[in-house]
């Protein structure tokens, strides 16, 4: 293939590493998916690394593989966390305009935001998303785009993810022994809710989750813009523990009869015959009845669903009307789709993944695992394209989004 600007979208999950490598075609705008990776990684747990020799490994591993594929090297390489470490919260900042003609600048609009940021963070967090929620000029709220508008007092109210500085350490290291240089790291979840949702589920109201492994994803946008997220330290790798030890067979049966046989809610169940199931030591087989595994996977279920449900009524917004939107590797079992109406209330809950419409892609990497990476190459292209990206890399000692005019290159202040 010709040479091109490859940009990687590295999801660091729950025990494993997923990655797309897409290029963007500049004639018709669209990003074209060239190849995927996903590989488990036993450095990781929770999206926090445990063994850098482990994930340096597996993003060799990963990363080399695709290159390879390809023949030509990663251009710009994007990063996706998630963690419990990860913390979000909402801001207000201000900013006077003293100058004469009150036109209001990109500029103004950068200081109004940087002072946003201006609030007590803990002592080892750093600053990884600041998005804008929304602007007012001399007290008229609900301004999308200042700039250009004239004004005296402009105010912002913005969304801020923070992280451990000690974990975004450990992993850019893990991923720079290989010769990798990082040029962005953000929050996964803020990519992935722009790429399965539509503006009118954002506008109308809507709760984005991802069922992982390890970690749950929470984000609630309501009029369009992200107003709460959070990482949830429990996730879907539960369920396959608890088939492990009641089916007495080993993770990897558990995981492989979860997926084949596997439902989580009553009348997804079709029939109740019996299934083959592996001893601990492989060298026998046992018969056990679908129900069984039902039985199983449904009260762990609505116990993943429930600390779902105890975030949202934390976040203040669970009286709003939102459709659900359920992805990641854990929305592909039968039934829990029926817990989120049941449990969280929801009328309407569909699964998701990446649009359709914004790439061009062979249709395996339009499964759930692919949706973060994936989205997280979309996120770089919409931030202003490959040439326009930061290429300053990773620096230890400064915050990841240290220069305000970085965060504006990697967002999209306007929505869409």
């Amino acid at each position: 293939m010709a040479k091109t600007n490859i940009i990687a979208g590295l999801d660091i999950g729950s025990g494993k590493m997923t990655c797309i490598a897409a290029a963007q075609d500049y004639e018709t705008g669209t990003l074209q998916v060239l190849a995927g990776r996903s590989v488990p990684c036993k450095g990781l747990r929770g999206g926090v690394v445990l063994d850098i020799r482990e994930t340096s490994a597996a993003v060799q591993h990963v990363l080399g593989s695709i290159e390879r594929e390809l023949n030509q090297d990663v251009s710009t390489l994007v990063v996706g966390v998630r963690g419990s470490h990860l913390e979000s919260f909402s801001n207000h900042g201000t900013y006077n305009i003293s100058r004469l003609d009150k036109e209001i600048t990109q500029a103004d609009m950068a200081l109004a935001i940087e002072n946003a940021k201006a609030m007590p963070i803990k002592n080892d967090n750093e600053i990884i998303n600041v998005i804008p929620q929304g602007f007012a000029i001399d007290k008229q709220k609900g301004i999308s785009n200042p700039e250009g508008m004239e004004g005296s007092l402009l105010e912002v109210d913005v969304h801020i993810t923070t992280g451990s500085s000690t974990h975004l350490n450990n992993l850019a290291k893990a991923i720079q022994r290989p010769g990798y240089r990082i040029d962005n790291i953000v929050y996964g979840l803020v990519p992935l809710g722009d790429a399965v949702l539509t503006q009118e589920e954002k506008e109308l109201g809507a709760m984005v989750i991802d069922l992982g492994g390890e970690t749950m994803s929470v984000g609630i946008y309501i009029d369009g813009i992200l107003k709460f997220s959070r990482d949830i330290p429990y996730g879907c790798d539960l369920i396959t523990r608890d088939l492990s030890c009641g089916l007495r067979t080993s993770r990897q049966n558990a995981q492989d009869i979860k997926e084949k046989y596997g439902v989580s809610f009553p009348t997804s169940l079709d029939e109740d015959g019996e299934i083959p199931v592996p001893s601990l030591d492989g060298r026998t087989i046992h018969n056990i009845k679908k129900s069984f595994i039902l039985d199983i996977i449904q009260p762990r279920t609505e116990e993943l669903f429930e600390y779902i449900r105890r975030c949202v009524e934390q976040s203040g917004y669970k009286d709003f009307p939102m459709l659900g939107v359920l992805t990641g590797g854990g929305s592909l079992l039968p039934g829990v789709t029926d817990h989120c109406i049941n449990i969280l209330g929801m009328k309407e809950v569909r699964l998701g993944g990446v649009q359709r419409d914004l790439l061009t892609s062979d249709e395996e990497f339009f499964e759930p695992k692919y949706s973060t990476a994936m989205a997280l190459a979309l996120y770089t292209c919409q931030g202003g394209g490959v040439e326009d990206y930061s290429r300053e890399g990773f620096d230890k000692d400064a915050s990841f989004f240290g220069k305000i005019g970085k965060a504006f290159k990697n967002f999209n202040l306007f929505g869409g």
